[in-house]
């Protein structure tokens, strides 16, 4: 079954900014897979933490979401969490996309 696409919509002012973004948010991902084979919390954590604040700044409200459940996660040391999470922010990344429309 193919999954559908998440649709954001986006001021046009941020066209620039939004695709560095998902660019930042990848690497998230990678950190934190990462983090996860070293069993590295902190940088979890902080990880999460980043994306907790960034997110809805740039319109993506899921990610601050999974950024908080991410840092609640590593600090709780609770890696069946942290697995489901960065799987989920790895699925959003792939699925999201952007319409760009003025308001």
């Amino acid at each position: 079954m193919k999954e559908e696409k998440t649709i954001i919509y986006a001021d046009p002012d941020l066209a620039d900014e939004i695709p560095w973004y998902l660019e930042q948010a990848r690497g998230y991902a990678e950190a934190i897979e990462k983090a996860m084979g070293n069993s590295d919390f902190e940088t979890i954590e902080d990880t999460g933490y980043r994306m907790k604040g960034s997110g809805g700044s740039y319109g993506f409200a899921a990610i601050s979401e999974m950024g908080k459940s991410l840092e609640q996660a590593a600090k709780e040391k609770d890696l069946d969490e942290i697995r489901k999470k960065v799987e989920e922010l790895s699925r959003y990344i792939e699925m999201v996309e952007v319409v760009y429309e003025e308001a």
